[in-house]
């Protein structure tokens, strides 16, 4: 299908969304970007961690660390369900980093992680490793599940520019906010731009889809002051 977008299928992605200081967000967003706010003070961390079962790269798992932050909306046009910055994206293979790195911009690791998903009953756990050393463990659980087609915002910023793309995630999801998850920070360099004392590790938010597929737009570079 030759329409410009690129697409990849997943077996699971999971998410969760945690409270930590308004300060620590600043100081990894760009001067451009403006976090959301659930309480003064308070912005959002997101970890996100995909294991991807159909790519233009093959099968690969990825990490996504970002901040939560606010969309850009235009009149008539889909609201997106939120808005991420990657800070700090990694994944299982080389291919897939120069991938993402040559098409999207996203800043990485530049070290393979080892990703592995544990599912226990309604809890699905995903540890995240960098040269044998832990880096993060994300706990989720789940709810009820619905078919779903929701639109994201990814913003990137490099040297050569700023940049968005427009996601699409279709799949199955579960999505609430019981508090059954938690995460677990490694004292590790791939954290290194957290106060990993400060970040609240018990997501308020928790997100599962299984069997699904992420739709990126072509990237749109954007004008910024």
């Amino acid at each position: 299908m030759n329409d410009g977008k690129t697409r990849y299928g997943y077996a699971d992605a999971i998410s969760g969304f945690f409270e930590f200081p308004t300060e620590n967000a600043r100081r990894i967003l760009p001067s451009h970007l403006e976090p959301v706010e659930p309480h003064h003070g308070t912005s959002i961390f997101a970890m996100t961690v995909f294991d991807f079962n159909e790519s233009m790269v093959g099968s690969y798992g990825e990490v996504v660390m970002a901040v939560i932050v606010s969309p850009l909306v235009k009149p008539g046009e889909r609201l997106p369900k939120s808005a991420f910055f990657p800070y700090q994206v990694a994944t299982t293979t080389k291919a897939a980093r120069e991938h993402a790195i040559e098409r999207w911009h996203l800043p990485h690791w530049m070290e393979d992680v080892d990703v592995r998903f544990e599912k226990n009953g309604h809890l699905v756990t995903a540890h995240v490793a960098s040269g044998g050393d832990a880096v993060a463990d994300l706990t989720i659980g789940d709810h009820s599940w619905q078919p779903v087609s929701h639109l994201y915002q990814s913003f990137m910023k490099n040297d050569q520019g700023a940049y968005l793309a427009q996601i699409v995630m279709e799949g199955q999801q579960s999505e609430h906010e019981e508090e059954l998850g938690k995460l677990v920070l490694h004292d590790h360099a791939f954290n290194k731009p957290l106060e990993i004392g400060e970040v609240y590790d018990v997501p308020f938010r928790e997100l599962w889809m299984r069997d699904g597929k992420q739709t990126f737009d072509p990237l749109i570079t954007l004008q910024t002051v």
